[in-house]
């Protein structure tokens, strides 16, 4: 008895009488099972669907597959690996659509399979970039680094819809972005001052650090000043 994993399913006989038998079903990764087929030859044919593929062809043990509907398992089996896959990134952390897209491009995903997985993910609501854009703006207000400008700029990076990314701006805190705009200015004046530079060039490198920020050059040559002159006057 011949036993191949992963096999294509080329192998067995003649297209007019073909036909598998589900020999055994194990579970194998979470949402996955092993399935194991034989043909009418005794060749057993073994790989991993998901469990939607499990209940939507009712895969059990005896079960047999005619020709037609043995084809379209063979092509659900890609959906499983990337549906699969995806989730499992998803359950690290989010994703943008467009950033889940990518990583399925990587993986030399078929066209027709990302869009049924998308499309089921979005079902699941496991695939929101409405929600991601509201928890993006969150943390990155709260970490207090990069001004609101960035942080917009960030999200169009990853593909966020602008109406979605403008249902959020209320989440912006303009005194919290002035606070992050002088703590980036102490900390680039802290590291730079250490070197032999004049005053001219210190201010243009402070300046530059915190613009890469998203910061607003103005105001940022604003607090620059208040800042100097607060030193001076500690001094």
């Amino acid at each position: 008895m011949n036993k191949d994993r992963g096999c294509d399913f080329k192998m067995i006989g003649k297209e007019s009488e073909t036909y598998v038998v589900v020999t055994r079903t194990t579970p194998h990764r979470r949402g996955e099972y092993q399935v194991e087929l034989g043909d009418a030859q005794g060749n057993l044919y073994e790989f991993s669907v998901h469990e939607e593929t499990m209940l939507d062809y009712r895969l059990v043990v005896g079960k047999e597959l005619d020709e037609q509907t043995f084809r379209a398992l063979e092509a659900s089996k890609d959906y499983g690996a990337a549906y699969s896959y995806a989730v499992g990134i998803l359950a690290r952390r989010m994703y943008t659509e467009k950033e889940l897209r990518q990583k399925l491009v990587n993986r030399e995903t078929n066209e027709g399979v990302i869009e049924e997985v998308v499309t089921k993910l979005f079902q699941l609501d496991l695939l929101n970039d409405d929600a991601f854009a509201r928890t993006f703006i969150e943390e990155q207000v709260r970490m207090g680094k990069k001004s609101q400008r960035r942080i917009v700029s960030d999200l169009y990076a990853k593909g966020v819809a602008d109406k979605l990314i403008d249902r959020h701006l209320g989440l912006f805190d303009q005194e919290a972005e002035t606070g992050a705009m002088k703590r980036e200015i102490e900390k680039a004046y802290e590291r730079f001052s250490r070197k032999e530079l004049s005053d001219f060039e210190l201010k243009n490198k402070v300046i530059q650090a915190v613009g890469r920020k998203g910061f607003d050059f103005y105001e940022m040559d604003r607090q620059y000043g208040y800042f100097i002159e607060d030193l001076e006057v500690d001094i």
